[in-house]
C-alpha cells in the first residue's frame, strides 16, 4: 500500500507530465510547407516561423526565398550552395522578380519592380545579351533563374567546397566581396525553409526543372483583366517615381530617363489595349483623337485622360489619368508633372481655374481605327 507521501508526489507528477507535454508540443516546430502563409508578420521576432528575424521581406520576397531553398532541396544541393544561392538574389534584386526599363519587353511580363542595371532582369539580374537566346519569357520566370544558378553551381569545379560569397561570385561575376554583406540574411533564410516538407513540394514533370513550390503572378504575362480604365492605371502606376523628362515615354515605357505627360499617358493607353490604341506625343492631338470621347467632367471615371488649359490659349497644355478620389474625398491625377519632378499622384485642385476636359479610350478590335500618328512632342506634355 502506497504511503500517503508517495500518494501526494504522485499527484504533484501529473501535472508536471502534462505540463512537460504541452511544452514539448507547443514548442515543437513543425516543418513548414508550400501552403504555409508567409505574410510579413510571420517572418521575423518570436511570432509565426520565427526561426530568425528577416523583417522587411514581404509575401513575394520570402515566397521568391522559399523557392530558392525548396529548389535546391529538390536537386540536392548542399547547404553551402544553397545558402550561396539566396545570398545572390538578395544581393541581386533583394528577392525581387525584376523587369528593366533598358528591356521593354520585360514589361509585358508580371514583375516585382523595375530596375535600371544594364539588360539586366529577374531575380538573379540576367543579361539579355548573354543569356537572351533562351527567350525573354525564360528569363521573366524566377524559378528559371533559381535552376540556372544551380545549374551554373554544377559547372563550377569545386563549387561544393566553396564558401558561399565565393561560390555566388564565381557565379554571378559581379564585383569582389559582393555577397558577403548578405550571407547573414542567407543563412536566416535557409534555415527558416530547410525543413519545408517534400511531400508538399511538387514534383517536376518527366523533362522538366523542378519548380520548388511553383511560380505565382511574378512572371506571368500581363493581360488586361478588369475594367479597361483600371488596367490604364496600373500601366501608369508602375512609373511613380520616374522622372520627368521633357518629350520623353512611348509605347514601351521611358525614354531618356523617363516620361513627359503625354508619353506616359500614351504608354499606359497603349499598354491597357493590348497594343490597339497609339495615341500620338502631343496632349492636344490626344485630346482631338478620333477615338476620344468626350465626357462631362462630373461623368469622370478611373482611367480617363483629363487635359488641362489656361484661360486665354486654345490648346491644352498639361495631361493626366484620373485615379479616383482618396481617403479625404480629393480627386487624384495621375501624371507626369514637370522638369524637376517625378511621376506622381497630385490633387486635381493644383489645377484650380484651368478648364479640364476629360476623354475616354476604349479599345477596338477593328485595325483600321487605330491611329499609328506618333509623332514627337512639341511642347510641354
Amino acid at each position: 500500500m502506497d504511503s500517503p507521501k508517495t500518494i501526494a508526489a504522485a499527484a504533484l507528477s501529473l501535472p508536471i507530465a502534462l505540463i512537460l507535454m504541452l511544452l514539448i508540443f507547443v514548442g515543437a516546430d513543425p516543418a513548414t510547407s508550400c501552403a504555409t502563409t508567409l505574410a510579413p508578420s510571420s517572418a521575423g521576432g518570436e511570432s509565426g516561423m520565427g526561426k530568425a528575424s528577416v523583417a522587411g521581406l514581404n509575401e513575394a520576397q520570402l515566397k521568391l526565398a522559399r523557392n530558392g531553398v525548396a529548389i535546391g532541396e529538390q536537386r540536392q544541393m548542399p547547404e553551402s550552395v544553397i545558402v550561396a544561392e539566396l545570398a545572390a538574389q538578395a544581393t541581386e534584386s533583394t528577392f525581387r522578380n525584376l523587369a528593366n526599363s533598358s528591356v521593354p519587353e520585360s514589361l509585358s511580363y508580371n514583375n516585382d519592380g523595375v530596375g535600371h542595371d544594364h539588360d539586366s532582369v529577374g531575380p538573379h539580374q540576367m543579361r539579355v545579351s548573354v543569356w537572351g537566346t533562351v527567350g525573354i519569357a525564360r528569363l521573366m520566370d524566377p524559378t528559371y533563374q533559381i535552376n540556372w544558378f544551380y545549374d551554373q553551381a554544377t559547372k563550377t569545379a569545386g563549387a561544393q567546397q566553396m564558401p558561399p560569397a565565393q561560390l555566388a561570385q564565381a557565379i554571378e561575376q559581379s564585383a569582389p566581396a559582393s555577397y558577403t554583406g548578405q550571407l547573414d540574411l542567407a543563412k536566416k533564410l535557409y534555415a527558416m525553409f530547410a525543413d519545408i516538407d517534400p511531400a508538399s513540394i511538387p514534383a517536376p514533370r518527366a523533362g522538366q526543372q523542378p519548380m520548388g513550390c511553383g511560380g505565382n503572378s511574378s512572371g506571368a504575362p500581363l493581360t488586361p483583366t478588369g475594367p479597361f480604365g483600371q488596367a490604364v492605371i496600373d500601366a501608369a502606376q508602375r512609373w511613380i517615381g520616374t522622372p520627368y523628362v521633357w518629350g520623353g515615354g512611348d509605347t514601351n515605357g521611358p525614354t531618356g530617363g523617363g516620361f513627359d505627360c503625354s508619353g506616359l499617358t500614351l504608354y499606359a493607353i497603349y499598354q491597357a489595349s493590348g497594343g490597339q490604341l497609339r495615341l500620338p506625343h502631343y496632349t492636344q492631338a490626344q485630346q482631338d483623337h478620333p477615338l476620344a470621347q468626350m465626357v462631362p467632367f462630373d461623368r469622370k471615371q478611373p482611367g480617363d485622360l483629363i487635359f488641362f488649359t489656361e484661360p486665354g490659349p486654345a490648346d491644352s497644355h498639361h495631361v493626366g489619368i484620373y485615379a479616383a478620389r482618396n481617403e479625404q474625398g480629393q480627386d487624384l491625377l495621375l501624371h507626369s508633372p514637370q522638369t524637376g519632378q517625378n511621376v506622381t499622384l497630385t490633387p486635381l485642385s493644383a489645377w484650380q481655374g484651368e478648364r479640364m476636359d476629360v476623354r475616354r479610350y476604349e479599345p477596338t478590335h477593328h485595325a483600321d481605327a487605330v491611329s499609328v500618328n506618333d509623332d514627337a512632342g512639341q511642347r510641354h506634355g
